[in-house]
């Protein structure tokens, strides 16, 4: 039986408390939404702050803003924006500048099964798209070419199939025309799907995720949702409407194999969440309203960690496309167990459109650009980035809590398999999680996607555990395997390649 990750029952009982209690967060910038603090109240709760909502670390400067942004299987991390190079980043090394193979910014990007990184469209002058796609290399750090696409894409948003192929829709071309026709690429080339022409208008990046069925759906931005079948020359099935008609520049995640969280968006914003169930046992999906956030957030991004709940930060709660008055600071973090959002601490920059974050292999969360364009010039955009510390890293006195650890994992998992960790804390890790490498931009993760674990201990220093199934549940590329003990508590992450 899988389990779906959540926090542990000591922060379960941490976060009652602060619910009850009202949210603490971090003094903002005038005109921030904050959360107030309340550290009196957490100290009688026998919890503190850390433990219920987190930290941030201190902010470091970045050479660019952090449009795009990739965990590599490498485990650094990639990025880039407009202006200036492309960008390789580890705590450990700092920023050292890639070259760009050409004007990759508002391109569309996720992995491919051996773990390179495939980067389609861009933008000319004019914001008119390219046709143009490249492959960039962890491991020599090198761009290669690849063939084109057959128009253009500016704002595409690329999804890795089970197949192993790569579906590319939505954006505008190079006469700034919507793209109508979905493109797969394969190992042939790329191939047209001109029998599901589909017009996914401005904002773009439409939110796409791999179904149980092995069929691609579409959660939004439009109200009507869809499954679309890339087989042949393609076809768009009806599965219904989201509750909320209006979630431009919401985020939308896939927190277990079928479910997708759909949270925010609109104008002006909405603090209104829904989820649906696409599992084949549950009959017909229907959308589902959930509890609201403690904000109304539009630009914001959502961000699966390592046990399972759902991060959220940025975002701004004013009416436009990038109001910057109402930029939201605190983060805010979703259970999917009780479907209920608790404020975490809040973050010391604006982050609002351009903004990204992503999971890191130590189970933190990098949180960063913001600016270079949306009404934003590069001198005023957010040249930055903040680590958060996820409520899981920490004793409810504030220490560091006890992490668990891996010995040795396989370096591949195959479908249908189970596998064995070494690990000297056989005795406390009961499950654990498989997470898709983040590729991140326009308040969208394109390749971010959970795989539950249920692990047997086998020996003093060894578990066991099934992976997933077939490559609907999981589509083959690179993943962080995490370990998590009793306590909710997770391991730093190996990376692990899953396929055939």
């Amino acid at each position: 039986m899988r389990h779906i990750g959540g926090p542990s029952p000591r922060l379960t009982r941490a976060l009652a408390g602060a619910l009850l209690l009202g949210s603490v967060g971090c003094p903002g910038e005038a005109g921030s939404p904050t959360a107030p603090t309340s550290a009196t109240a957490l100290a009688t709760a026998g919890t503190t702050a850390l433990a219920v909502q987190g930290r941030w670390e201190p902010a470091f400067p970045t050479p660019v803003v952090a449009v795009d942004v990739h965990l590599l299987k490498t485990g650094k991390v990639l990025l880039w924006g407009d202006q200036g190079s492309a960008y390789l980043w580890s705590s450990a090394t700092g920023f050292t500048p890639v070259t760009k193979p050409f004007r990759i910014f508002c391109a569309g990007h996720t992995f491919l099964p051996d773990g390179r990184l495939l980067v389609v469209g861009g933008t000319s002058p004019q914001t008119r798209g390219l046709r143009y796609a490249t492959v960039f290399d962890p491991t020599t750090g090198q761009w290669s070419s690849t063939p084109s696409m057959a128009q253009g894409r500016y704002y595409p948003t690329a999804t890795a199939l089970p197949g192993g192929g790569t579906l590319v829709i939505s954006g505008h071309d190079t006469a700034k025309v919507d793209v109508t026709i979905p493109e797969v690429r394969g190992p042939a080339g790329w191939r047209r799907l001109t029998t599901a022409p589909l017009d996914i208008p401005d904002p773009f990046y439409p939110a796409m995720f791999v179904a149980p069925n092995g069929k691609v759906f579409l959660a939004g931005f439009q109200q009507a949702t869809r499954y679309l079948d890339v087989t042949g020359t393609g076809h768009w099935s009806t599965v219904g409407d989201r509750n909320v008609a209006d979630r431009r520049l919401g985020s939308a995640v896939m927190y277990a194999p079928g479910k997708i969280l759909y949270a925010g968006g609109g104008d002006p914003p909405t603090s209104s969440a829904e989820v649906i169930d696409l599992s084949p046992n549950q009959g017909a999906p229907a959308w589902r309203t959930v509890p609201s956030m403690a904000f109304a957030r539009r630009q914001m991004n959502a961000t699966i960690l390592a046990d399972g709940s759902v991060l959220v930060t940025g975002g701004t709660s004013g009416p436009g496309f990038n109001d910057q008055a109402g930029a939201v600071k605190v983060a805010e973090l979703w259970n999917p167990k009780t479907e209920m959002w608790t404020s975490m601490a809040a973050e010391a920059k604006i982050r609002t459109y351009h903004s990204t974050a992503i999971l890191l292999p130590s189970g933190k969360v990098l949180s960063s650009g913001s600016g270079d364009g949306g009404g934003i010039t590069f001198a005023q955009s957010q040249l930055s980035a903040q680590i958060f510390d996820p409520p899981y890293l920490f004793k409810p006195d504030g220490s560091l809590a006890t992490r668990p650890s891996i010995t040795s994992a396989p370096s591949k998992l195959f479908y249908g398999q189970s596998f064995t960790v070494q690990t000297p804390n056989a005795g406390s890790v009961t499950r654990g999680t498989l997470i898709r490498l983040s590729s991140v931009t326009h308040a969208f993760n394109e390749s971010q996607l959970i795989f539950p674990l249920t692990f047997a201990k086998t020996s003093s220093t060894s578990i066991k555990a099934g992976g997933p199934a077939n490559a609907s549940l999981a589509p083959p590329g690179p993943y962080l395997l995490f370990l998590i003990n009793g306590s909710g508590v997770p391991s730093v992450a190996k990376t692990v390649m899953i396929g055939p």
